[in-house]
């Protein structure tokens, strides 16, 4: 066995709030996809590398959702280990606080 898990919120903390941003900016993503085709337009009358982009953008937002899913799965364990350490640490000072029991 190992000499037991040392975990300081701190690190936690920052972690779930990255998470949470990261999660953010991929669900606004999806608002700005037209962008990057209206940035390309239509070189010379040719809509080739404009088809390229909506393609690209197109696998790119069903990657994306994936991704965000699989980072909200990761802010949630997230969470629930910081809840679960939380709740462990009242409880235990309340127990410590009434002479154990």
């Amino acid at each position: 066995m190992g000499d037991g898990v040392k975990l300081r919120y701190g690190d936690l903390e920052p972690l779930q709030t990255e998470l949470q941003s990261i999660i953010d900016e991929f669900d606004n993503a999806g608002s700005r996809s037209n962008d990057l085709e209206g940035a390309v337009g239509s070189p010379y009358g040719e809509r080739a590398l404009r088809d390229a982009a909506s393609d690209f953008e197109g696998r790119w937002d069903d990657r994306r959702k994936q991704l965000m899913e699989d980072c909200k799965k990761v802010e949630e364990h997230v969470a629930a280990v910081i809840q679960g350490f939380q709740d462990f640490d009242r409880d235990a000072a309340s127990k410590s606080e009434n002479g154990g029991q």
